[in-house]
């Protein structure tokens, strides 16, 4: 079967229109038509409903949309992967995370030490939430990737634990707060809370935010989608966030990490995870620099 063929496709279950589908491809009208009418020749079905006025995807039709994509990048990365491997004039590496202030702080060193060892190599950074993150290893959009060790329930994914951490609060070095060495839950029932938004955040913390609503019914709450934003309404006395400590920093001029008193079944683990079956050569060489480096 053609890829190029599906690649087409995809465009055109985009738009769903044959005109713009050309534009965007550069190829004649013509071309287009003659390309998907020759994909449903091969499939054996028909992939989308057309007359005059609309173009329409059949049920058939959604379901490759839905799958496809991920199989064309699989594909694409195992070639790419495969030619670095017999080449071996360069190999590459997409590397996702969060952005966390630690991985921050530690990815200029780790780029850095890497590129002395394996000068060759060509390191690419994706930042993304925890899920996405997750879903973009899976399809090989990230080769590698720095989680939280709940996010990664997957028997196809190994997981190397690099550090501990613990919940805390993020407090504003102007709230009355500021001034414990440990917070319990009970403490925070008249503050602004600031959660992750429920669709990025890691298991354990999600249900850590249900019993704190549940205990402090009269906290206020905001909603951010990233560590960073979260760190920004704490650096404008806007209220409290509540995170794993490893993604924060010890010492700020604008706020306290303060550990929150809490019991957790089994630490809180972050690390670096990538698919058991990866045939890039670059992953062996990067995680012992990992270990070394970025702890």
């Amino acid at each position: 079967m053609n890829t190029e063929y599906l690649k087409l496709f995809l465009n055109l279950a985009e738009t769903l229109n044959f005109s713009q589908t050309a534009k965007n491809v550069n190829l004649t009208q013509p071309a287009v038509t003659h390309a998907i009418n020759k994909l449903e020749q091969d499939l054996g079905f028909k992939l989308f409903n057309r007359n005059k006025r609309t173009v329409e995807l059949t049920e058939g039709g959604k379901i490759l949309h839905e799958n496809v994509q991920s199989i064309l990048v699989k594909l694409d990365a195992t070639i790419q992967s495969a030619r670095a491997a017999e080449e071996k004039e360069f190999s590459s590496l997409a590397i996702g995370y969060t952005s966390t202030y630690y991985e921050i702080q530690k990815f200029p060193e780790l780029i850095k030490q890497f590129n002395k060892l394996h000068p060759d190599s060509r390191l690419y950074l994706e930042n993304f939430d925890h899920n996405v993150l997750k879903q973009h290893l899976l399809s090989q959009q990230c080769n590698v990737i720095f989680s939280m060790q709940d996010i990664i329930n997957s028997q196809n994914i190994k997981f190397i634990p690099l550090i501990k951490g613990q919940f805390a609060c993020i407090v504003p070095n102007k709230n009355h707060l500021a001034n414990h060495k440990l917070l319990k839950i009970t403490d925070l029932k008249n503050e602004t809370m600031i959660f992750f938004n429920a669709n990025i955040c890691p298991p354990r913390q999600f249900k850590l935010q249900r019993l704190i609503k549940k205990i402090c019914p009269n906290a206020n709450y905001l909603y951010s989608d990233s560590v960073l934003l979260s760190h920004t309404f704490v650096k404008g006395n806007l209220g409290i966030a509540m995170m794993v400590d490893l993604a924060s920093v010890k010492d700020s001029p604008d706020f306290k990490v303060i550990p929150l008193e809490y019991p957790d079944e089994f630490p809180y683990v972050y690390g670096l995870s990538f698919l058991k079956n990866t045939i890039n050569p670059t992953i062996k060489d990067f995680v012992p620099c990992v270990t070394k480096y970025f702890i």
